[in-house]
């Protein structure tokens, strides 16, 4: 894989609103879109966009590590030196919204030089969840029927962890206004305790609710909790790397797994991940961390290697102001269309 040019951009996108959650408020996303041309002319980009809060590296640490990799392929391509991308990845060991964006890159590359075989999806529908967030009645439940009204069938609840037994009456008022075509899944980001999780395993409508995601900050508990939940419970956050990922996808009895690519560090692990999870007949959940319209594309991707027909967390478009590029991937009646003979999009607008 000979470069013919490397550079890279940063970026700062600004929210519509602020989003909440239990443990963090995101006003705008920043980060740095890394573009590379091969010697056959082909251009591809990956989006590095560390997750403040989340992301084990900084903005400035991806920038430090960016400006290196400029500057190496400067300095290989005046003494005319080959710069080989794949060592030069080998860095990227701590900084995982870096090697998230190069790999994304290099297989854009490797698909375009057709040299992926057998990778790509065939044509499919992946179905993404809508997202609302506990306020009061009102506009919770008004924010659930515009949903409706948009033909989601599942929707993600973001539940902020205060006012326990209130939050759960609202809860309930939620699977009250639905039918059985609609699915629930809640989201309390680790803000509940362990007894509070048994209360509202105990007392939710277990024909609605899909899964509760995080409900609890601590692995072990999570564990301990999918014995004997008559709702399936996911772990989210407490997976940090893809090698804690695989360890529970083997080892423990959780059966569904979000993994959001762009903070475990990668696109090639997710692959393996996917592929290790459908030998077991568990779930895997792809989940944005608010990347923008290049990163979006590469989660479609991993979205639709999947296997099961259940919805993804990819509905982060509409939350920002502008984007430096189309939406190739477009959510319509709660789906996205996935057509592999398009991917890598060319981003023929993109604003850099």
């Amino acid at each position: 894989m000979i470069v013919r040019d490397f550079n890279f951009f940063p970026y700062n996108l600004e929210l519509k609103k602020p989003f909440v959650n239990s443990k963090f408020t995101i006003h705008k996303r920043k980060g740095f879109i890394v573009r590379i041309i091969d010697d056959n002319g082909y251009m591809v980009y990956g989006d590095v966009a560390p997750l403040p809060g989340f992301s084990y590296e900084t903005y400035d640490k991806c920038e430090i590590e960016l400006q290196r990799l400029y500057y190496s392929f400067l300095d290989k391509a005046a003494n005319k030196t080959e710069f080989n991308l794949i060592n030069e990845m080998s860095a990227f060991v701590d900084v995982p919204s870096l090697r998230f964006g190069f790999e994304q890159a290099i297989l854009s590359l490797l698909i375009k030089q057709k040299e992926v075989k057998n990778l790509l999806p065939g044509k499919k529908e992946i179905k993404i969840n809508g997202i609302i967030s506990l306020r009061d009645e009102k506009e919770t439940l008004k924010s659930l029927d515009e949903l409706l009204s948009k033909n989601f069938s599942t929707i993600k609840v973001k539940v902020t962890g205060e006012k326990f037994s209130e939050q759960l009456k609202l809860i309930n008022k939620i699977t009250d206004r639905i039918d059985s075509s609609v699915k629930i899944r809640l989201d309390p980001n680790g803000s509940w305790n362990y007894e509070e999780t048994e209360i509202a395993v105990m007392s939710m409508d277990k024909e609605k609710i899909e899964l509760i995601e995080q409900p609890v900050d601590n692995i072990n508990e999570i564990v301990m909790l999918s014995d004997f939940s008559p709702i399936p419970i996911a772990v989210d956050e407490a997976i940090k790397t893809i090698n804690d990922a695989a360890d529970l996808i083997k080892r423990s009895n959780i059966n569904t797994f979000v993994l959001k690519p762009a903070l475990l560090g990668g696109i090639i692990g997710i692959i393996n991940l996917i592929k290790s999870a459908a030998k077991l007949g568990k779930k895997i959940i792809i989940s944005s961390a608010f990347e923008s319209v290049i990163g979006r594309s590469a989660l479609s991707l991993l979205a639709a290697l999947t296997e099961g027909d259940y919805a993804h967390g990819l509905n982060t478009a509409e939350l920002f102001k502008t984007d430096l590029a189309s939406e190739p991937y477009r959510i319509k009646n709660g789906k996205i269309y996935f057509d592999y003979f398009f991917y890598p999009p060319e981003f023929k607008d993109i604003k850099l």
